[in-house]
């Protein structure tokens, strides 16, 4: 999986779906964005001095930001299936 974090826009893509807002609330706030390969275990981390960091593990907060993905993305489908049901109940 391809995971991008964009601190500024309070996005999370993965595999290039993203999903905002999203809690990045437990990222540093020195940090603009991460981009991160879970198949080659590379990736990095951009600053907002604009230097880089050059990483092999996804930092704690990354983590944080990527399992706040998945419960947005479940709250937000769930909220579609209800509406969908509702709406397919009332036949409009």
């Amino acid at each position: 999986m391809k995971l991008t974090i964009i601190v500024d826009d309070n996005a999370v893509y993965k595999d290039r779906v993203a999903f905002l807002p999203v809690d990045l609330s437990a990222t540093p706030s020195n940090v603009h964005a991460l981009q991160f390969d879970t198949t080659t275990g590379t990736g990095h981390v951009e600053f907002k001095d604009g230097s880089n960091e050059t990483i092999t593990t996804l930092p704690d907060w990354a983590v944080t930001a990527s399992t706040n993905y998945d419960t947005a993305v479940a709250a937000h489908n769930a909220a579609e299936a209800a509406k969908a049901a509702a709406l397919s109940v009332t036949g409009s």
